[in-house]
């Protein structure tokens, strides 16, 4: 979609938002660096549980 003259003209009002961008764009990438915290651990944890299953198969399997 085009824009028109008066979304690229530079006003006072836009100039304001300026601080709030910023602001917004620093909480949006805290947030995403938290998330990336959560997935890896969460990861690790099905890892560890995929592993121990895997684990108690292979000695039933051995039992067996």
């Amino acid at each position: 979609m085009a824009k028109s003259r008066n979304d690229l003209e530079v006003t006072k009002d836009k100039i304001k938002q300026i601080p709030k961008v910023d602001e917004n764009f620093n909480n949006m990438k805290k947030g995403y660096k938290e998330m990336a915290a959560i997935n890896l651990a969460l990861s690790n944890l099905y890892f560890e549980v995929e592993s121990e299953a895997q684990n108690y198969y292979d000695r039933i399997a051995e039992c067996e």
